[in-house]
This record gives C-alpha cells, sequence and structure tokens, in this order.
C-alpha cells in the first residue's frame, strides 16, 4: 500500500523530503569555518566546497540535516545555537526578504515570513499568536525529534529576531523569552543577544512582544514590492513541492490525535490504520509516542491552570489519576506536583 497520503488529500512533509536549502545551516557553517571544523564529514549532503561554502542549489533532508547539526551543538557547545541564529542574515533569503522589507509593520512584515518560512528551510514551525497587549512568536516541531528540538527552537527564534533587528533596527525590544529545556548557554551569550528576562524549562519555547513594538513602521513599504515578492515566493515553494504542505506531526496534532484511536485517525485523514503505522514508521515515531507527547503537554499547562491531578487525568482519557501520574513522570523524569511547583516558583520569580 502507497506510503503516501491519497491525493485527495494534501501530502505531508517527511523527514526523507529534499527540501531544505543551505540556509539553515549558514550560521553553524560560518561558525565551523572559524572553527575549522571538518564540514565536509559533518554535512556530506551540502555538497560543500574545500572552503566549507555551501552549493546554494542544493536541498537536503532533515535526517541528513540533524546528522550535521547534533555534530556541530557537540563541537560547539551550549552557546552554539544562540550563535548560530545571530549569524543568520535576512538578505539570505532572496525573495522572501524582498516581501518582508516591502511591508508597512514589523508585525506584517514576521506575518509575510512565516508564511513563506518553508523557503528559508525552517525546520520548526514558527507562528505569531496575538494577544491583547503582547504577541508571541513561537515554536512547534515540525518532527518529533527531542534530541534536538530544544537546539532547533533556540536557533530558530534567534534567527527570527536577527531578521526582525535587521527589519527595525536594534531598537528592538523584547519583553521575554522562554525556552524549552534547561539552559546549556552561557548566561552572557544569552544576555548579550536576547536582552531580556529568558525563562528555561517552558512547555513551548516563544518570544513575547510588546504589541507596540509589532506596530513598529518599517523604512521603505512597497505594496507593488510585496504582490511581485509573494507571486515569486509563491513559485518557488511549488518548485521545490512544498506548497500547502505540513509535516504528518503537525497535522495530528491539529487534528485532536490526543481524543482519537488510529483507527478513527486514520479514517479521518482517508487512509489505513496500517497507512497511518507506516508513515510515523517512516519518520521514526509511532501513534502512541505523538498522542501521548500531545497529553503531556496539556498536562503540563492544565497543571499551572490549577486543575487537580483527578480532574486532569478525566480531560486527558486516562483510566484513573494514578495512570496519569505514571505517564507523567515517565516522559518528564518529574511528578505533576514536582512540576506544578516548580512552574508556580519560576512564575513567582519572573513577577
Amino acid at each position: 500500500m502507497n506510503s503516501r497520503l491519497p491525493h485527495a488529500a494534501t501530502p505531508v512533509l517527511s523527514v526523507q523530503d529534499a527540501v531544505f536549502p543551505a540556509h539553515p545551516f549558514s550560521g553553524v557553517l560560518a561558525i565551523g569555518r572559524e572553527q575549522n571544523w571538518r564540514l565536509q564529514e559533518m554535512f556530506p549532503a551540502l555538497s560543500l566546497s574545500p572552503d566549507g561554502c555551501p552549493d546554494n542549489s542544493r536541498r537536503i533532508n532533515y535526517l541528513q540535516a540533524r546528522e550535521g547539526l547534533l555534530q556541530a551543538r557537540q563541537q560547539g557547545g551550549g552557546d552554539i545555537a544562540i550563535l548560530s541564529g545571530a549569524r543568520k542574515s535576512l538578505p539570505q533569503l532572496g525573495c522572501m526578504a524582498t516581501g518582508m522589507l516591502a511591508q508597512e509593520s514589523l508585525q506584517q512584515a514576521l506575518a509575510f515570513g512565516l508564511e513563506y518560512q518553508l523557503i528559508a528551510g525552517s525546520m520548526v514551525q514558527l507562528e505569531l499568536e496575538s494577544g491583547a497587549q503582547h504577541s508571541a512568536l513561537v515554536a512547534h516541531s515540525l518532527f518529533q525529534d527531542q534530541e534536538l528540538q530544544d537546539f532547533l527552537d533556540t536557533d530558530h527564534l534567534a534567527t527570527a529576531i536577527n531578521a526582525a533587528r535587521q527589519l527595525c533596527g536594534q531598537q528592538l525590544q523584547l519583553v521575554r523569552v522562554e525556552l524549552r529545556g534547561r539552559y546549556t548557554f552561557s548566561r552572557s551569550a544569552c544576555d548579550d543577544f536576547f536582552g531580556c528576562t529568558v525563562v528555561d524549562g517552558a512547555d513551548v519555547s516563544r518570544v513575547v512582544f510588546a504589541n507596540t513594538m509589532l506596530a513598529t513602521r518599517l523604512r521603505a513599504p512597497d505594496a507593488l514590492a510585496v504582490l511581485a515578492s509573494r507571486q515569486a515566493c509563491e513559485e518557488e515553494l511549488a518548485s521545490v513541492g512544498v506548497l500547502g504542505r505540513q509535516s504528518l506531526l503537525r497535522k495530528l496534532v491539529a487534528m485532536q490525535c490526543e481524543f482519537r484511536n488510529v483507527q478513527d485517525m486514520a479514517a479521518a485523514l482517508g487512509i489505513s490504520p496500517r497507512s497511518l503505522h507506516r508513515l510515523l514508521a517512516r519518520e521514526g515515531t509511532s501513534y502512541f509516542h505523538v498522542t501521548e507527547s500531545v497529553r503531556i503537554e496539556r498536562a503540563k499547562r492544565l497543571l499551572q491552570a490549577g486543575l487537580s491531578q483527578e480532574q486532569i487525568a478525566e480531560e486527558l482519557g486516562y483510566s484513573d489519576s494514578r495512570s496519569f501520574r505514571r505517564a507523567f513522570k515517565r516522559w518528564t523524569l518529574q511528578t505533576p506536583t514536582a512540576y506544578r511547583a516548580h512552574a508556580a516558583q519560576a512564575n513567582q520569580a519572573e513577577v
């Protein structure tokens, strides 16, 4: 049976699809050249020149990318994600950068960039979530990769901050940065780049802006340039084969997989349960692993909201609170009670 979704549905973006250009690695490659890393061995699929410069027409898949990035993280140490994002420049993004620069405001520029982020080879899905006074640029996983996800979140958010600064100048001020995982970078690198409060151990990585900052007017708005850039971006996405595509993980999350069994989800996708299992196995995961990780993330939010463990167990479909506690500790290595206390302490310290 075909492992792709049927033609009636939008094909999913796979870890095996060669869609990632050289840009996501430009920061790591620049650092590697300075540090004399063996870049050709780290990123063989990029067809690097002897001096470590990539073939910009080359695209590689996620599995090829992650191997090089894991080695770069090992060699570069804890600061590498921040330093990598800080080294990426807006002009490298081609027609996407043109469309961003021609917008009227920073918020419109970011929205345009997020719409076409796959052109830049984004390996996480960045989304702008609006609030009454503050908005947040949030990093969501495209692929389930716990080993590399924290690095990708930090690298991509740093890249977005760097692009925003190039759009509106260094006066860009951040309210707060929240990062998944625990600090592995130096406080000096963190403070120098972000220039605001940085909280680790968050449920999701995000950068919080004041809405007044997002309203910053850009220097050269040009509606005709935006239209031309949009058309060029659509054509580029189509030529690469990623127009309208999303990863299987994002599709399952969007369809609330945590409330559906595999048979119901397969039916909703228009494929057989066997095909869904095959698709997930190709992505290096399973339906249980995806749904359980989504449940645990929801559980964290419900714990912070003050719900009891019994209420959360019922809300998320566990047989009882004991089953929930076991699952939570298995995934987070701490009890729900300890997690709630740590989250409350972090929130109090932030205030």
